[in-house]
């Protein structure tokens, strides 16, 4: 009785939060999410800017255009596409279209919330509850790649490592970030008989599955989420977009960030290898710091590994709130700031724009410090990679509990 009622409590909750994202970006449907109205109300997302842009307004097929196919990755673009055949087309379509991306996302929320509730249930609680998750969630389709990517986790913790590994892949090929959390896993399970072999089983079977039938229709198609990505300049948010707008506009950033953000995730991963949470929240802090753009959604991705690696101790409850106020203002402000590029009313200076963005990168790194005292004086153990099959990844978030 006790479990069916936390299991209803917890989903009373994800449903609450997801009803709070909605009402924020439904503040838009009167005016159709044209600009600059959507950049006043701070109900900007991908799901309707992205409609009739990327022809999803008339079902068209997103990777069968060869350079001109959609910058997402396979599972994304196929997944709008199935939802945009569901709904009528031209701009009468754009409201349902809005509507069932949105039930999809909360579906799958509610889902991720219930996974984090059963490896703890103060960090479902503290995600739920979360301005800045809140406010975030609808933006992109960022939801789809986090929840799989939390289940691979939460069963390489069961020692389903076949599992873990197609979870993983598919998480991949939503959103790729997850790319970046193959080499710890694999450095933490080495110990383990055969777990190395059947995590890269899982990873290789479904990545081969998801991709190989879509690069023999149209390779051009496929490939370009991969080349967009790699020609891509300084973009907004980034480390890099602050220092363009204080000095010179920064021109071949690859061969800047890229070995950068290669030498410090090698840093990390060899150096907390036995330590799985803390290298990939670790992980993430670099590549978002160091990445081409730094998009607002990006704050469910760091929330949730931050939750799940991070004892719940004062200390971390004053700098995840410090933090999770930064990532909330830079919402406002990202907004603020294209408004003044597009020269309408309600925008703010660049130098404004600028604090906002330096204070959202300090505390991050605070946390991170936080982050690095607490694994480098052995105050996290969270299985730690021995041979012991049965070693639990988040026993330091039930010993907090």
């Amino acid at each position: 009785m006790r479990v069916r009622s936390v299991a209803l409590g917890v989903f009373i909750l994800a449903l609450l939060s997801a009803i709070f994202s909605y009402l924020k970006f439904s503040l838009c449907v009167e005016s159709g999410w044209i600009s600059p109205a959507v950049y006043q109300l701070g109900c900007y997302t991908d799901i309707t800017a992205l409609y009739e842009a990327r022809g999803f307004s008339v079902d068209s097929f997103p990777y069968s255009s060869g350079s001109n196919s959609l910058e997402y990755p396979i599972l994304s673009g196929i997944g709008i596409w199935l939802i945009s055949l569901m709904t009528k087309d031209g701009s009468a379509g754009l409201y349902q279209f809005f509507i069932l991306n949105i039930i999809t996302l909360s579906i799958f929320y509610s889902y991720l919330i219930h996974l984090i509730a059963k490896i703890e249930r103060k960090s479902a609680l503290l995600y739920a509850l979360s301005p800045a998750v809140i406010s975030a969630l609808f933006i992109n389709w960022d939801i789809w790649a986090i929840t799989p990517m939390i289940a691979s986790l939460y069963f390489l913790n069961s020692n389903r490592y076949r599992l873990a590994g197609a979870l993983l892949s598919i998480g991949i090929f939503l959103k790729f970030f997850p790319v970046i959390f193959i080499i710890p896993i694999l450095l933490f399970i080495r110990r383990r008989p055969s777990a190395s072999a059947e995590f890269l089983q899982g990873l290789s079977v479904s990545a081969l599955a998801i991709n190989v039938p879509f690069m023999l229709i149209d390779l051009n198609g496929w490939a370009k989420f991969y080349i967009f990505n790699y020609q891509r300049g300084v973009d907004f948010g980034s480390l890099w977009y602050v220092i363009s707008l204080k000095g010179s506009w920064i021109s071949a950033l690859n061969w800047i960030a890229t070995p950068l953000v290669l030498a410090f995730l090698l840093l990390v991963y060899f150096r907390f290898r036995d330590y799985l949470l803390g290298s990939i929240f670790l992980a993430s802090v670099i590549f978002f710091i160091l990445n081409k753009v730094y998009s607002p959604q990006y704050v469910l991705w760091l929330t949730v590994v931050a939750l799940l690696f991070f004892p719940k101790t004062r200390i971390f409850y004053a700098l995840f709130s410090l933090w999770q106020g930064a990532e909330l203002g830079y919402q406002i402000g990202i907004w603020r700031h294209l408004l003044s590029i597009l020269q309408e009313s309600g925008g703010i200076s660049t130098d404004t724009y600028i604090g906002i963005t330096v204070l959202r990168i300090f505390t991050l790194l605070l946390l991170a410090g936080y982050g690095l005292y607490l694994l480098e004086n052995n105050f996290v153990k969270s299985g730690r990679g021995e041979s012991n099959r049965q070693s639990d990844l988040f026993a330091h978030l039930r010993r907090d509990s």
